[in-house]
């Protein structure tokens, strides 16, 4: 928190504190909507309360919007329906259809009759949209005009509607509302007031349809570098527009979401504050991990029965650590570049036969690097504890050039397996139409644990057998 927050902070809390209401509307008229927001998320419940009655409707919905998911619902919930009806009328339709989407069904219906018409139904219409597409992050209102109208008319909707909204283009469609083009406000600088809107449009402008994923609309609208996507549905019919400030959302909760994946979490844990809920996310998580590495641990015990002495298991059990977690690592860092491509909707990295053979130049090189130093460390341990009569290493059986030469191919074999582990995973959950960023964090750690340490020890078994 930077010092000018904290003393943002400290005033504001001050004022709650003394139950100064005058105080604390002063405080709070100069202050802006960010920089409450994020006193917000350091408050308590009761506090929360006395500082969002102290705003004003504009203010308060202004505020709301930019709360984390997690505050943002305890807030409404702590709100009276007068207060949730007046919040949602000062919101643009998008962002009161996120309000209104967490109310309960009662909640809902009577928050929907007291705002006025014009808005409820553009609600509901949002509502009916997937939350993650670009139908559910649009908003339905923007400037549109037919083919025959002139630069002066459109400049004059323009300062009509841009009293309350942002305005990048104005759309020209026919008499069916169909998309014709999208006319640059400085097209209405640049053209004369007679000038008709047909004659200067941009044809085939770059659209999305109403049930794209927002990552896709996202990736348009940053590839193409426009201010904002004209949403069509089937019939190609105009519904709304995704702005640039909206994708900046998206970019942050899609980044949000992949990085709470990798971690081994869900964002889920985003929406809570709960200790409870956000510990049962977490477990979910760390399941594969119980049984990934209990396995492995069977595995251990299965070759425990082999032909190999217990002295050559117990040396090489040495070296289980130092593979698992460098050819884990490898793997991370294969499928995080893998899903950093996915992320920027990148074509090379979309396709499998590019990626594959880019990573597997690398693992090659890195598998190789790796053996060797990781065999040579294990000739030299094994050959120095040998020498100082360990325990471990003082049976004859424990012969250290091949116990080495095992370390060294079972961490390049380990390392070529969770390499394409963290290339096929991600592509495979892509393909399945599941969050590839699952593939990151503790299932391919599991995963590879489980492989990499039957892989070492088989290879180990069949050297030294």
């Amino acid at each position: 928190m930077t010092v000018e927050i904290q003393q943002i902070h400290d005033q504001i809390l001050a004022a709650i504190d003394a139950h100064d209401s005058d105080t604390l509307r002063a405080a709070l008229s100069d202050l802006h909507a960010a920089d409450i927001a994020e006193v917000i998320d350091l408050l308590d419940d009761e506090q929360r309360s006395e500082l969002l009655y102290a705003l004003p409707p504009r203010t308060m919905a202004e505020v709301v919007v930019m709360l984390d998911e997690a505050v943002r619902g305890e807030v409404v919930d702590d709100l009276e329906e007068e207060q949730i009806s007046q919040l949602v009328t000062e919101m643009e339709p998008d962002d009161a259809a996120d309000i209104v989407a967490e109310l309960s069904i009662e909640q809902y219906g009577e928050i929907l009759d007291k705002i006025p018409q014009e808005q409820s139904d553009e609600i509901t219409e949002l509502l009916n949209y997937d939350e993650s597409s670009a139908g559910g992050i649009m908003t339905p209102r923007l400037v549109s005009l037919h083919a025959g109208a002139t630069v002066a008319e459109a400049a004059d909707a323009v300062r009509d509607f841009a009293a309350d909204e942002d305005v990048h283009y104005v759309y020209v469609v026919d008499d069916h509302d169909r998309l014709v083009g999208v006319v640059p406000l400085r097209s209405l600088v640049i053209n004369r007031a007679t000038t008709e809107l047909g004659n200067i449009c941009e044809t085939d402008p770059i659209s999305v349809h109403v049930d794209d994923d927002q990552e896709d609309v996202l990736h348009t609208i940053r590839k193409y570098d426009i201010a904002a996507a004209p949403v069509l549905n089937n019939e190609g019919i105009l519904v709304g527009r995704v702005t640039h400030d909206d994708v900046m959302d998206v970019a942050a909760e899609e980044a949000a979401e992949d990085i709470y994946r990798m971690a081994g979490t869900d964002a889920a844990e985003l929406e809570t504050h709960s200790s409870f809920r956000a510990a049962s996310v977490r477990m979910r998580w760390l399941m594969p991990c119980i049984f990934g590495t209990l396995l492995a641990g069977g595995m251990m015990a299965m070759f425990e029965q082999s032909s190999l002495a217990g002295s050559q298991l117990a040396a090489l059990i040495i070296f289980v650590p130092m593979i698992a977690a460098t050819s884990g690592n490898a793997g991370i860092q294969t499928s995080t570049i893998v899903l950093r491509g996915f992320a920027t909707g990148e074509l090379a990295a979309s396709k499998w036969d590019i990626v594959f053979n880019r990573e597997a130049r690398i693992a090659v090189l890195l598998g190789v690097l790796c053996a060797f130093c990781s065999g040579l460390l294990a000739f030299l341990l094994l050959t120095g504890l040998k020498s100082m009569n360990f325990r471990i290493a003082s049976d004859a059986s424990v012969a250290p050039l091949a116990m080495g030469a095992a370390v060294c191919i079972g961490m390049l074999g380990a390392i070529a397996e969770s390499v394409f582990l963290g290339i096929v995973l991600p592509f495979f959950f892509r393909r399945r139409g599941v969050d590839p960023a699952i593939a990151s964090g503790p299932l391919i750690t599991s995963a590879n644990d489980l492989l990499s340490v039957t892989l070492y020890l088989s290879i180990a078994w069949m050297i030294l057998h």
